[in-house]
């Protein structure tokens, strides 16, 4: 039985209880095969067990480093937290290092922005109107992007550079090259 499905009336329920629950567990920093990021932390099955059947987002802390992150979900049926380099750091660990987590669910829907880019987008209707037609998934992905320098002019730059681009509609569609002119 997949722990992280659920296919009864109860799905309801536990989707609920899960939203106001706090998890908590240790686990080893470990090391995987991906493009994207380098090491992971396995959620525990009965933990997995817990949560509702889609895809979470959640804030939580590792060894008192706070992160915002979703729960990866795998076909061969391991789960896991993805954990960048910034994130290491902040936690102090590295490979092997057993980490203590905490986490509890949050809205997915639901988007944190930099103070910055929330004065630009009030400032500007058709920026906010443009904002506001992004799914939340590219909303974040954008907010990062501000987010992920500590310098408050650098911040206010890529706000407003963020705006500007998407109001010329450079992120109304993925940029994929067509796989009959490769």
């Amino acid at each position: 039985m997949d722990a992280v499905r659920c296919f009864t009336r109860n799905c309801a329920a536990l989707s609920i209880m899960a939203k106001f629950s706090e998890y908590v567990f240790k686990a080893p920093l470990s090391p995987i095969d991906d493009l994207l990021v380098h090491t992971v932390i396995y959620i525990p099955e009965k933990i997995l067990a817990k949560l509702p059947p889609k895809r979470v987002r959640v804030k939580g802390k590792m060894n008192d480093a706070p992160f915002s992150l979703a729960v990866q979900y795998r076909k061969s049926g391991r789960s896991f937290f993805m954990v960048s380099a910034p994130l290491r750091k902040a936690a102090k660990i590295k490979i092997g290092d057993d980490v203590g987590v905490q986490f509890s669910l949050v809205d997915s829907e639901k988007v944190e922005l930099p103070e910055e880019l929330e004065a630009v987008l009030e400032q500007d209707p058709d920026g906010m109107k443009v904002w506001k037609q992004f799914t939340a998934g590219q909303q974040r992905s954008l907010a990062h992007y501000v987010f992920s320098v500590k310098n408050v002019d650098s911040r206010i730059k890529r706000a407003m550079f963020l705006v500007n681009k998407a109001k010329s509609g450079a992120y109304d569609k993925p940029h994929r090259k067509n796989k009959s002119t490769d």
